[in-house]
C-alpha cells in the first residue's frame, strides 16, 4: 500500500538524519569550544531521540491509514515551529553562555530539519486522503 511505502520512506530519512546528527554530535563534543559543543550535544540527543521514533515507526505492526499518519505531521510540523522558537528564544536571551547560544542553535537546526521533513510528508500524504 502506498501509505505503509510512504510511512517507511519518512521513517528511513529519519534515521539517516538521527545517525548523521549522532556523529556529528560526538564529533562537536569533543571540539574543545563551547558554543560547537552546545550544538553538538541538541544533534547527539536529538539524534537518539528521533532513530528511536523512526524505529518504532517502522517496525510498526498495525498499518496506519493516510490519514491518521498526515494529523500526526501536521501536528509535527507545529511542534516543529515550537522548537524552533525555543531555539531562537535560548540564542536571544542566552547568547551570552557559549554553550547556551550552542545548544539554541543546535535545537534551530534540528527543529528545521524536522520541519521539512515533516511538511514534505505531509503534502505528500495529501493526495493518499484526497483520493479517498
Amino acid at each position: 500500500m502506498e501509505t505503509t511505502r510512504l510511512a517507511r520512506q519518512l521513517g528511513r530519512a529519519l534515521i539517516a538524519w538521527s545517525i548523521a546528527s549522532i556523529i556529528v554530535g560526538v564529533i562537536l563534543l569533543l571540539v574543545p569550544v563551547s558554543l560547537l559543543q552546545g550544538v553538538g550535544l541538541q544533534a547527539l540527543l536529538w539524534g537518539i531521540i528521533d532513530i528511536i521514533i523512526a524505529l518504532v515507526g517502522i517496525f510498526r505492526q498495525k498499518e496506519q491509514s493516510a490519514d491518521k499518519v498526515a494529523r500526526f505531521l501536521r501536528i509535527n510540523v507545529f511542534l516543529d515551529i515550537g522548537y524552533m522558537l525555543v531555539g531562537v528564544l535560548l540564542v536571544v536571551f542566552l547568547w551570552v553562555d557559549q554553550f547556551m547560544l550552542g545548544n539554541g542553535i543546535g535545537i534551530i537546526i534540528q527543529g528545521a530539519f524536522l520541519f521539512i521533513l515533516d511538511l514534505s510528508f505531509y503534502q505528500k500524504f495529501q493526495p493518499l486522503i484526497e483520493a479517498r
